[in-house]
Protein backbone atom coordinates (compact mmCIF):
# COMPACT_ATOMS: atom_id res chain seq x y z
CA UNK A 1 0.00 0.00 0.00
CA UNK A 2 2.76 2.62 0.96
CA UNK A 3 4.68 1.48 -2.67
CA UNK A 4 1.58 1.97 -4.26
CA UNK A 5 0.93 5.81 -2.51
CA UNK A 6 4.78 6.36 -3.38
CA UNK A 7 4.65 5.72 -6.82
CA UNK A 8 1.44 7.83 -7.37
CA UNK A 9 2.67 10.81 -5.54
CA UNK A 10 6.15 10.49 -8.08
CA UNK A 11 3.87 10.24 -10.80
CA UNK A 12 1.66 13.46 -9.80
CA UNK A 13 5.39 15.38 -9.20
CA UNK A 14 6.31 14.06 -12.73
CA UNK A 15 3.34 15.06 -14.52
CA UNK A 16 2.90 18.64 -12.79
CA UNK A 17 6.81 19.13 -13.53
CA UNK A 18 6.14 19.04 -17.05
CA UNK A 19 3.37 21.58 -17.44
CA UNK A 20 6.05 24.41 -16.36
CA UNK A 21 8.51 22.78 -18.84
CA UNK A 22 10.91 25.37 -20.41
CA UNK A 23 10.19 27.76 -23.74
CA UNK A 24 13.26 25.87 -25.96
CA UNK A 25 14.34 27.94 -29.19
CA UNK A 26 12.23 25.58 -31.04
CA UNK A 27 9.07 26.85 -29.66
CA UNK A 28 9.87 30.65 -30.92
CA UNK A 29 8.92 31.54 -34.56
CA UNK A 30 11.54 34.04 -36.44
CA UNK A 31 9.30 37.21 -35.34
CA UNK A 32 9.61 36.12 -31.48
CA UNK A 33 5.97 34.17 -31.47
CA UNK A 34 5.47 31.40 -30.36
CA UNK A 35 4.61 28.17 -32.25
CA UNK A 36 1.42 26.60 -32.30
CA UNK A 37 1.95 23.81 -34.58
CA UNK A 38 4.19 21.68 -31.68
CA UNK A 39 2.63 18.70 -29.98
CA UNK A 40 3.64 19.99 -26.59
CA UNK A 41 0.88 20.97 -24.09
CA UNK A 42 2.08 24.88 -23.72
CA UNK A 43 -0.25 27.13 -24.76
CA UNK A 44 0.55 30.96 -25.58
CA UNK A 45 -0.46 34.02 -23.76
CA UNK A 46 -0.08 37.10 -22.86
CA UNK A 47 -0.76 39.01 -19.57
CA UNK A 48 -1.47 41.99 -19.43
CA UNK A 49 0.36 44.54 -16.89
CA UNK A 50 -1.88 45.94 -14.11
CA UNK A 51 -1.34 49.65 -14.02
CA UNK A 52 0.15 50.81 -11.13
CA UNK A 53 -1.85 51.28 -8.11
CA UNK A 54 -1.19 54.66 -6.39
CA UNK A 55 -1.70 55.12 -2.28
CA UNK A 56 -3.12 57.82 -0.87
CA UNK A 57 -1.17 60.31 0.72
CA UNK A 58 -2.14 62.29 3.59
CA UNK A 59 -0.45 65.75 3.94
CA UNK A 60 -0.37 68.24 7.26
CA UNK A 61 0.02 71.64 6.63
CA UNK A 62 1.18 74.72 8.94
CA UNK A 63 1.20 78.24 7.89
CA UNK A 64 3.68 80.75 9.74
CA UNK A 65 5.54 83.56 9.55
CA UNK A 66 8.22 81.93 10.58
CA UNK A 67 10.64 79.89 8.04
CA UNK A 68 12.34 77.70 10.96
CA UNK A 69 12.08 76.59 14.37
CA UNK A 70 8.83 76.92 16.66
CA UNK A 71 6.51 77.23 14.13
CA UNK A 72 2.82 78.83 14.67
CA UNK A 73 0.04 77.80 12.38
CA UNK A 74 -1.93 81.30 11.82
CA UNK A 75 -4.85 82.37 9.35
CA UNK A 76 -3.92 86.05 9.60
CA UNK A 77 -0.39 87.45 9.38
CA UNK A 78 0.89 91.44 9.34
CA UNK A 79 2.14 92.59 6.31
CA UNK A 80 5.57 93.82 8.22
CA UNK A 81 5.78 89.94 8.76
CA UNK A 82 7.52 90.01 5.07
CA UNK A 83 6.58 86.65 4.35
CA UNK A 84 4.50 83.25 4.75
CA UNK A 85 5.76 80.06 4.71
CA UNK A 86 4.37 76.93 3.66
CA UNK A 87 5.71 73.80 6.30
CA UNK A 88 4.40 70.39 4.76
CA UNK A 89 4.46 67.08 6.21
CA UNK A 90 3.33 64.18 3.60
CA UNK A 91 2.66 60.69 5.58
CA UNK A 92 2.63 57.33 3.04
CA UNK A 93 4.60 59.24 0.68
CA UNK A 94 7.21 57.14 -0.70
CA UNK A 95 9.24 59.31 -3.09
CA UNK A 96 9.69 62.89 -3.83
CA UNK A 97 6.92 63.94 -5.72
CA UNK A 98 6.76 67.32 -8.23
CA UNK A 99 4.17 69.45 -7.30
CA UNK A 100 3.03 73.01 -8.36
CA UNK A 101 2.18 75.85 -5.30
CA UNK A 102 -0.09 78.56 -6.38
CA UNK A 103 -0.28 81.93 -4.45
CA UNK A 104 -3.89 83.74 -5.12
CA UNK A 105 -4.46 87.17 -3.97
CA UNK A 106 -7.72 88.81 -5.97
CA UNK A 107 -6.83 88.68 -9.67
CA UNK A 108 -3.47 87.49 -9.38
CA UNK A 109 -2.09 84.14 -9.62
CA UNK A 110 1.66 83.05 -8.73
CA UNK A 111 2.72 79.40 -10.09
CA UNK A 112 5.63 78.11 -8.65
CA UNK A 113 7.05 74.86 -9.34
CA UNK A 114 8.35 72.32 -6.24
CA UNK A 115 8.93 69.38 -4.82
CA UNK A 116 6.64 67.38 -2.00
CA UNK A 117 9.10 65.32 -0.08
CA UNK A 118 8.90 62.08 2.48
CA UNK A 119 9.17 63.24 5.46
CA UNK A 120 8.08 62.11 8.76
CA UNK A 121 8.02 66.04 10.51
CA UNK A 122 7.02 69.49 9.15
CA UNK A 123 9.69 70.66 6.47
CA UNK A 124 10.11 74.14 4.63
CA UNK A 125 8.07 73.63 1.21
CA UNK A 126 7.47 77.33 -0.27
CA UNK A 127 7.60 80.86 1.18
CA UNK A 128 5.50 84.10 -0.45
CA UNK A 129 6.56 87.52 0.30
CA UNK A 130 3.80 89.36 1.50
CA UNK A 131 3.56 93.23 0.56
CA UNK A 132 2.09 96.26 2.09
CA UNK A 133 0.17 96.74 -1.07
CA UNK A 134 -1.61 93.15 -1.24
CA UNK A 135 -3.23 93.10 2.36
CA UNK A 136 -6.87 90.70 1.85
CA UNK A 137 -7.27 87.17 1.77
CA UNK A 138 -4.92 84.84 0.01
CA UNK A 139 -5.23 81.40 -1.04
CA UNK A 140 -2.56 78.73 -1.22
CA UNK A 141 -2.73 75.41 -3.39
CA UNK A 142 -1.16 72.54 -3.81
CA UNK A 143 -1.22 70.19 -7.23
CA UNK A 144 0.09 67.65 -8.81
CA UNK A 145 1.46 68.14 -11.90
CA UNK A 146 -0.07 67.99 -14.79
CA UNK A 147 0.96 64.76 -16.66
CA UNK A 148 -0.82 61.98 -18.77
CA UNK A 149 -3.52 63.07 -16.02
CA UNK A 150 -4.99 66.30 -15.39
CA UNK A 151 -3.52 67.75 -12.25
CA UNK A 152 -5.15 67.19 -9.41
CA UNK A 153 -5.57 69.18 -5.44
CA UNK A 154 -3.68 67.92 -2.73
CA UNK A 155 -3.96 70.65 -0.33
CA UNK A 156 -5.76 74.12 0.16
CA UNK A 157 -5.32 76.88 2.64
CA UNK A 158 -6.74 80.07 3.04
CA UNK A 159 -5.41 82.87 4.88
CA UNK A 160 -5.83 86.46 5.22
CA UNK A 161 -2.64 89.59 4.85
CA UNK A 162 -3.77 92.67 7.42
Amino acid sequence: MRTTNLLSLVVAMLVVGCVDAPITPEHILPDGQLRSDLSSSQAAFAATPARPVGRAVQVAAVLAAQPAGPLVDAATFTAEAGSVHLHLRADSLLEPRPVTFVWTHGESREEVPGVLAPTTTLALAASHPLNPDERGRWKVEVFTLAGDEPAQLLLTREFEVL
